[in-house]
């Protein structure tokens, strides 16, 4: 280090590298975080998903799915409400956060999520219909109704945060 000139460079080439050096770890850091976490929440939504993918049947006509169906969201107005249409909606904040509807089949009644929302980012209705699913297939058992899983449905996210139906079909 006998010329001036070469010391005065390192020293501006670390004083820039101080200044440049956190932000770029910040930059790099704060990156890799929010990575981390899309793959969280992509991990967390997979089995929601799939749960308000299924479906039930049950092997009756849709009157008596109906009674069923009303005599368990009677018991829990504050879970689940009766919508115009003949759906039903299982409330997380609105009474309409995930719509159920009834289609009749062949060999009877199935009972499926037409559509739902997202609240703090994520769908929150999953495990409420995995309840009233449970709940009723019991209920029909009970009666001497055969109840089985139904084909799974598939649905798409929409801008608003909304879930819908793939095929929007019946």
């Amino acid at each position: 280090m006998d010329n001036p000139l070469i010391f005065f460079a390192v020293i501006v080439a670390l004083l820039v590298l101080a200044v440049l050096l956190p932000r770029w770890v910040r930059g790099s850091a704060g990156a890799a975080g929010r990575r981390a976490e899309r793959r969280l929440a992509d991990a967390q939504l997979a089995p929601i998903l799939d749960e308000l993918a299924t479906t039930v049947v049950l092997q009756a006509p849709e009157p008596t799915v109906r009674e069923i169906i009303d005599g368990l969201v009677v018991q829990q107005p504050r879970r689940f409400a009766m919508l115009d249409g003949g759906r039903y909606g299982i409330r997380f904040v609105e009474p309409d956060d995930a719509v159920i509807r009834l289609v009749a089949e062949v060999e009877g009644t199935r009972m499926q999520v037409e559509g739902f929302r997202e609240h703090l980012g994520r769908p929150n209705t999953a495990e409420a219909w995995a309840d009233l699913r449970t709940r009723t297939a019991s209920a029909a058992r009970a009666r001497g109704i055969e109840a089985h899983p139904g084909p799974p449905l598939s649905h798409r996210r929409g801008d608003d945060g909304s879930w819908a139906r793939s095929d929007g079909s019946a």
